[in-house]
């Protein structure tokens, strides 16, 4: 299935959605434009004893790319009054066996695939950037939370430690030291932030539920 973003509106994009499993009852899903509608939605919803106590870990990793010194964001999310517009960008949506995203900006293309490894709870996110001979330079923010995929993170204050080994990165969230979150980039600097929370990230499709829909997400550090 390949979709051109282009023929379509925002509300027709965020309408449709894509889902990917790992065999543990765990899943990665979101709409094809990245925007997360749903308190259901994440880039990594593993359960903690399988296939029960589904969690919501990774809810989604926001892209911004600088060309010539100038910064685009790729991303797109939603809170009550404010949309951000990275969808402009994307070209593309194709999804046969996994969701691949194909973004341009000026002569800089930019392809994201996200798969899960079968029978863990890990989330594969991989980017390939022609460029073209241009500088081009992406950064990426992983937006974390640590929730049942039920609930909601409300009004919430994250407590959170983080441990760097190289590219690897050990998070604990809330003090759930039992289950930490290990992220893991081939290349590039991490930059750790302390105290960071996405406010009221909006839900539009809990709302039409008849739910709350706005949380507080975490964001730990950027590559």
């Amino acid at each position: 299935m390949k979709i051109n973003t282009k023929d379509l509106s925002l509300k027709e994009m965020i309408e449709k959605e894509w889902i990917i499993t790992n065999g543990l009852g765990g899943y990665s899903s979101s709409t094809i434009i990245g925007m997360n509608t749903r308190k259901y939605h994440g880039l990594l919803v593993a359960p903690l004893t399988p296939p029960a106590r589904r969690f919501v870990i990774l809810s989604k990793i926001d892209e911004s790319i600088e060309i010539d010194n100038k910064k685009y964001d790729l991303y797109s999310n939603m809170c009550k009054n404010y949309i951000s517009e990275g969808y402009k960008y994307l070209e593309e949506f194709e999804k046969e066996y996994i969701p691949i995203f194909s973004y341009k900006v000026k002569n800089v293309e930019i392809k994201k695939l996200i798969c899960m490894d079968y029978g863990k709870n890990t989330v594969c996110i991989l980017y390939k950037i022609t460029n073209h001979g241009t500088k081009a330079k992406l950064t990426l923010t992983p937006i974390i939370n640590y929730r049942d995929f039920h609930t909601m993170t409300t009004n919430h204050e994250f407590n959170i430690k983080q441990k760097t080994d190289d590219t690897k990165v050990k998070v604990e969230v809330d003090n759930n030291s039992d289950t930490p979150i290990y992220m893991y980039a081939s290349e590039g600097n991490y930059i750790e932030y302390y105290n960071n929370t996405f406010k009221n990230m909006y839900y539009l499709e809990e709302e039409k539920r008849g739910f709350f829909p706005e949380e507080d997400l975490s964001v730990p550090r950027k590559l």
